[in-house]
């Protein structure tokens, strides 16, 4: 029990710091971005701006976290609470008390960035749906490798160009604080614009980097000759690309004589500064290339493997339900031989089972009372059948309309009793059925009297379809038992159900 507990609270906060993870990394940059342009930089400081940040942030942390714990316009309102209503209070407050304006650290910006990372934590839940349909095709293209790193490199340009601009003559008053000023800047919107497209260049410079170390030395190279050339092919694209793009730089307008925006800040571009850039450009990028590479791979194989297994499901259900046809289509045959007026009854119920088989057979779930009654009509129909012959006993499980299972499962046990058990016997025999459903688990427990002497003849389908629906529906979440005991088959199903979602 105790080391139940113990992994249920591991899980727990497993839970937590995955749903955490992109807010806090956020709220972190906003530390540091805030401990860059303090006078003060020190730990104590970093430390003293991330805690009343994480102080100030925690309702957008709360809301963040329970607003993907909840449902359709619950989410959305309490999402909504958090990072629009509790922004618009703290700017109305700001303004009507002047301790609180001085005290609070979060700022517009910060509050952008947490949005941003919350926004994206969505999109990721969203994407991992691997839905088909043509929005989140579009979304996941939308959010693939390349285009994130597009966004950001958009979004670091517009940064530091928003930077630049709020700042008199930034290139030779280094360092500069990190601070945006709305003011400044729409005054120089012009000079914004001028610092925004040479940031992009230099931005695209890095991406060509990566562009090339993806689709040139990992994708063709790595995959197909090995680490030995990939690490050659690295070298020679550091030797030659190095001066060559450390040349496109040095056009751009905003160097200035006495100092460049290349990582060694002068005019050499075979300078060993620039070379360890480029280096340390393709040796970050690899790592993450690769894991992404492998993430869409084993997607790929995972709806590979989700496509086989639906198939295998659909050809399983095929069989289905012709094995319940002929066995109710002997059972009408051999009514209408002897002129039995229960005949047409026979027709009716066979009709009723037929449309619950065409029409809910082929859902993935169904809720468990529509199953309970399916198995209520057959048997109704194997009592016109078996007559007198059959001595029946049916227990079925309360609040059964609150649970969901699988389609036309428990029917293949019953028509086995009835086909192994019932049908050979010359003689009355009892069947003894036990459903019941405790603690989210349907148990299914039956029993029948064995015939008087065993029939050879060909394994029937229906068991070893149950078997093998039941491992691809229910891995790991069920059980299949059966066996003799005291001249009867016992067998006995459990398996885990699901709750009927709510409306």
């Amino acid at each position: 029990m105790q080391k139940r507990l113990s992994t249920g609270l591991k899980n727990k906060l497993r839970a937590i710091a995955e749903n955490q993870l992109a807010v806090i990394a956020a709220l972190l940059l906003e530390a540091s971005i805030q401990h860059f342009s303090s006078s003060s930089q020190s730990v104590a400081q970093f430390m003293w701006i991330s805690g009343q940040l994480m102080l100030e942030s925690l309702p957008l942390l709360l809301a963040h976290y329970f607003a993907f714990k909840s449902r359709a316009w619950r989410s959305l309102l309490i999402w909504s609470s958090g990072f629009v209503f509790y922004p618009l209070l703290s700017i109305a407050l700001a303004d009507f008390e002047s301790w609180y304006a001085n005290w609070s650290l979060l700022s517009v910006q910060g509050w952008l960035l947490i949005l941003l990372a919350s926004l994206g934590f969505g999109v990721s839940h969203l994407l991992a749906k691997r839905d088909n349909t043509k929005a989140m095709m579009f979304m996941s293209r939308l959010f693939s490798l390349n285009s994130v790193l597009l966004m950001l490199l958009i979004a670091w340009a517009i940064l530091w160009a928003g930077i630049f601009a709020s700042t008199d003559d930034p290139v030779r008053n280094q360092p500069i604080k990190a601070v945006i000023s709305s003011d400044t800047l729409i005054v120089n919107f012009g000079s914004f614009v001028d610092y925004l497209w040479q940031f992009l260049v230099m931005g695209l410079l890095v991406l060509l980097l990566y562009w090339i170390n993806r689709y040139v030395l990992i994708r063709r190279i790595l995959a197909r000759s090995g680490v030995f050339a990939y690490v050659a092919a690295c070298f020679i694209c550091i030797i030659v690309l190095t001066p060559f793009l450390a040349s496109l730089v040095l056009v751009l307008p905003m160097n200035i004589p006495e100092w460049t925006f290349l990582p060694s800040e002068d005019y050499n571009i075979f300078s060993p500064v620039n070379f360890r850039f480029c280096f340390f450009i393709l040796a970050v990028s690899a790592p993450i290339i690769l894991a992404f590479e492998r993430q869409q791979q084993d997607k790929a194989l995972a709806e590979i493997a989700q496509r086989q297994s639906q198939t295998e499901l659909q050809l399983l259900q095929q069989q289905v339900n012709p094995h319940f046809l002929f066995n109710t289509l002997n059972n009408l045959y051999a009514l209408t031989l002897t002129g039995s007026k229960d005949a047409p009854t026979l027709v009716m119920q066979l009709a009723n089972l037929l449309r619950y088989t065409v029409y809910e057979g082929q859902n993935n779930r169904v809720n468990l009372d529509q199953e309970i009654q399916y198995i209520q009509d057959f048997l109704a129909l194997q009592a016109i059948r078996s007559g007198d012959k059959t001595q029946l006993t049916v227990h079925y499980p309360e609040q059964a309309q609150s649970w969901q299972i699988a389609p036309l499962l428990l029917i293949i046990i019953i028509e086995n009793i009835f086909k192994h058990g019932v049908e050979p016997s010359q003689f009355s025999c009892s069947v003894s059925i036990d459903i019941k459903v405790s603690n989210g688990h349907l148990i299914m427990g039956c029993k029948n009297s064995l015939p008087e002497k065993n029939t050879k003849g060909k394994p029937g389908i229906g068991l070893e379809n149950l078997k093998r629906r039941l491992a691809l529906l229910y891995a790991g979440k069920h059980s299949l038992i059966g066996k003799v005991q005291n001249e009867e088959w016992h067998s006995e199903l459990r398996l885990e159900l699901e709750p009927c979602s709510l409306p």
